[in-house]
């Protein structure tokens, strides 16, 4: 191969491996996110102490948040005398009061669908789910200050919408959406994250702030973490957590 000819097969090496690279930079803003994280999630809980200024229950809660994609989710409050659980199979909501089933107000087990739906948009895994959600990556000019990129998720059946945002590292830094929230009420849920340290190989948050319709909700501090807790099987989530061994 002539000098002239190598230099020009160099350069078209060059160019086709600056198109790959490119390539790969465009991946889809929803499989970045995932890979920042450290990859999907099947099922991930959370214990949570967290700092609520909403007047109703105002003072120090204790939580804790189970989820397994794409919509089975239970939420356990320690409470001054048992623990208090609501616990979302997917179709069904069942309340309990320790180990007690207790009757299911059919509004309650309505809002707590949002609640779902939120913790489904932040754990990103459904957000892959063509059939479930559709999903636009937003333009920068919507983009609030300090985000990188965002994402408007949506969902088909009633056009629920949830809007992501990710730093330049493809972390999820913020999200905004509606809720209703029991004990408290409805309105537009908006949160930061921050604080973010490895778990199990997942880079997770441990700090986020809340507000709902601009006022401040609770600050929550991240405890521990269960990335792919292998508890979290489907039938978990149709009654209370087992107490702690």
């Amino acid at each position: 191969m002539t000098a002239a000819r190598q230099g020009s097969f160099t350069a078209s090496a060059g160019r086709a491996l600056a198109v790959l690279v490119a390539a790969g930079c465009t991946a889809p803003l929803v499989e970045r996110a995932i890979d920042a994280r450290g990859g999907p999630l099947t099922s991930v809980s959370r214990d949570v102490q967290a700092e609520v200024h909403h007047p109703k229950i105002p003072g120090t809660w204790r939580w804790r948040i189970d989820y397994r994609t794409p919509d089975l989710l239970r939420w356990t409050l320690e409470t001054w005398g048992e623990e208090q659980s609501f616990a979302y199979d997917g179709s069904r909501l069942r309340l309990f009061l320790g180990s007690a089933p207790l009757p299911s107000d059919p509004a309650v087990a309505e809002g707590f669908k949002t609640e779902v739906r939120w913790i489904a948009a932040t754990a990103l895994d459904v957000l892959a789910d063509e059939a479930r959600v559709a999903v636009q990556e937003l333009p920068r000019a919507a983009l609030p200050p300090g985000a990188a990129s965002g994402l408007r998720v949506t969902w088909r059946d009633d056009g629920a919408t949830y809007l992501l945002y990710f730093d330049a590292r493809d972390r999820l830094t913020g999200a905004s959406g509606p809720i209703a929230v029991p004990l408290i009420g409805a309105g537009e849920l908006r949160a930061s994250f921050e604080d973010f340290r490895a778990v199990d190989g997942f880079l997770l948050p441990h700090r986020g702030r809340y507000t709902l319709d601009g006022e401040p909700l609770f600050d929550e501090t991240i405890l521990r973490w269960r990335p792919d807790d292998p508890s979290l099987t489907p039938d978990a989530f149709t009654r209370p957590p087992r107490p702690a061994r």
